[in-house]
This record gives C-alpha cells, sequence and structure tokens, in this order.
C-alpha cells in the first residue's frame, strides 16, 4: 500500500492524513503543513495508491496512523499555520470531542456546520474506525458529508464546528456532482439532509447549479483572474511573502471575520 511519510514523530499527538488518488502535486500542502505553529510533535501521511478510492485511501491513513487524533486534509490546500494547534486545543478541551470541522475558504467555500467537508476535518482515530471509517460507495461525492452524519448517529461522543479551524482551499473542487449518490443521501438521512443541506435556498440554488455544472467554471475563472494578480489565495506556490498570513497564522483569504 502506498503509505509516505512526509513526516515522521516518535510519539505524536496529531497525525494528518492526506489521501492523493488520483496522485496529484501535494508539495504545497506539505510545506504549509511542514510550517505548522504546534509545541506537540505530529506526523504527515500521505496514502498515494491508484488501486484506492478516496474513501479507501482514507481509512488506509486512519488505520496507519499513531495519533489519537487524526487530522484530514487534501492534496490540493493551504493549510493555516494554526490549524492544527487550533485542532489540539479543541480536542484538548473536550475528551468527549470526536469530529471536529470548521470553516473553508478560496475556490472551495464551505462555512456552517454539519457540512464535514473532507478537507478540513479531524477525529478521534478509534471512533471514526468503529463507525466504519469513509464509505466507498459514496466515494468522490458526498463521502465527508455521510461519515460526519454517521459519526452523530453513532459515535459516542461529541460532533463540533469551530471558527477557529479553518482551512483555504485555493481551487474549485475537482469533483463533479453525482445525482444518484446525492438522491442516495438523501434517502438515507432525510431529516439531516433537510436540515443541513435543505436549509436555504440559497444552499438549495446552488446544489442545483452545481448539478447544471454551472459552478465550477465560474470558480475557476474568477481563481484565473486572481493568478494573473499574484492573489496569494489560488497560488500554487506555498506562501512565502510576508502578510499572507496573519499574526495568528491564518491565511488571508478575503472573507471577513
Amino acid at each position: 500500500m502506498g503509505i509516505e511519510y512526509a513526516r515522521r514523530a516518535a510519539d505524536p499527538t496529531i497525525s494528518v492524513v492526506i489521501p492523493t488518488v488520483p496522485a496529484y502535486s501535494h508539495g504545497t500542502t506539505l510545506a504549509c503543513l511542514d510550517r505548522q505553529r504546534i509545541a506537540e510533535p505530529y506526523e504527515v501521511l500521505v496514502v498515494d495508491d491508484g488501486s484506492l478510492d478516496r474513501s479507501e485511501a482514507r481509512n488506509a491513513g486512519l488505520r496507519e496512523a499513531a495519533a489519537d487524533v487524526v487530522a484530514l486534509t487534501d492534496d490540493d490546500t493551504k493549510p493555516p499555520a494554526d490549524w492544527l494547534s487550533a485542532i489540539h486545543r479543541e480536542f484538548s478541551a473536550d475528551p468527549d470531542l470526536v469530529c471536529l470541522e470548521g470553516p473553508v475558504f478560496g475556490g472551495c467555500r464551505s462555512v456552517g456546520s454539519r457540512c464535514y467537508v473532507g478537507c478540513n476535518l479531524a477525529v478521534r482515530r478509534e471512533t471514526a474506525l468503529g463507525v466504519g471509517g469513509f464509505r466507498s460507495d459514496f466515494s468522490e461525492w458526498r463521502e465527508d458529508v455521510e461519515f460526519g452524519w454517521r459519526m452523530e448517529a453513532d459515535a459516542d461522543g461529541v460532533c463540533r464546528y469551530s471558527e477557529d479551524v479553518r482551512m483555504c482551499h485555493p481551487t474549485a473542487p475537482r469533483t463533479a456532482i453525482k445525482p444518484d449518490l446525492e438522491r442516495q443521501l438523501r434517502e438515507e438521512y432525510p431529516r439531516r439532509y433537510e436540515e443541513v443541506l435543505n436549509a436555504s435556498v440559497a444552499r438549495r440554488l446552488y446544489r442545483r447549479a452545481r448539478a447544471l455544472g454551472l459552478t465550477q467554471p465560474v470558480h475557476r475563472a474568477v481563481n484565473d483572474l486572481r493568478r494573473l494578480l499574484d492573489d496569494p489565495r489560488v497560488s500554487r506556490n506555498a506562501p512565502e511573502r510576508p502578510g499572507t498570513a496573519d499574526s495568528a497564522g491564518r491565511v488571508d483569504d478575503g472573507t471577513p471575520e
């Protein structure tokens, strides 16, 4: 199985798992993870195995991880420098916390609780494996949402959203909506679907626009324009210039606090 240790630690407090299937350039993500402002030791695992789907890759990373707390992100993100310290703070403060999510900004955006975006999740390893991990039958569309809702339903503990656990996802999502999986999610979790994904007119309209293929071209056009302007939110290079992160290490995504 292709698991690369991009960073090792003898007794890590947090394990970071990055699935890259199919393989994708993840140097920027690793560079950002190398600059985390956290005193506690942490390890970084990259799962690069073309025989696995994304759910299987995340589960392989969960099984291999040495820490009790596992932070999950994608191979095209820019984790802010305080990402792991914010995760550590939340789990240290609440022994009942089993699943943690936060906002995502950039070309891929998600704000609000119970969305469980896979590029910005952290879990108790044993609890996540105990509920079965990520389901392959949802892989590539909503496997992260389904996992989070199953943690809410089946895990012995608390799921929480924290504004402090922020993630920058510079590019538009590479996945496209799969209507059959969207229907399956709605059938399996009707109450949660209505409470979360149908909670507002804006969310319903966005989902329909994405299903028609309208949102990603717009995201890409906006990101191309930002790249021409050398905007650090979408640059494929890790942020190096002063001012791309604030004093707390948060990447400036241009969104008001």
